[in-house]
């Protein structure tokens, strides 16, 4: 994850750090996806419309960040859903 403040793209240490303009980037099944930090109120989401990569929050208001999910957006209007862990299942953040 970065942080996109005027064209400086620092890398985001703490998930609390994220502000707007900030992306990540994601290699999963070959497909290499750039996608922006989008605001949202129960889960913090990158998405770009066709792709919603998600951290739910805990029960403590916490992100849970060794299991993202990745929903792909159809042309059909359905939502795919693809279950992740990090690569080395180790917080990262």
């Amino acid at each position: 994850m970065r942080n996109n403040i005027n064209g400086d793209f620092s890398i985001v240490e703490k998930i609390s750090e994220l502000k707007p303009g900030a992306f990540i980037n994601i290699i999963w099944n070959k497909e290499k996806l750039m996608l922006p930090y989008s605001l949202r109120k129960d889960y913090i989401s990158f998405t770009d419309k066709k792709w919603d990569w998600r951290y739910q929050f805990n029960k403590d208001g916490l992100p849970d960040i060794n299991n993202p999910s990745l929903y792909e957006l159809l042309p059909s209007g359905e939502i795919k859903t693809h279950f992740c862990e990090t690569e080395d299942n180790k917080p990262n953040l």
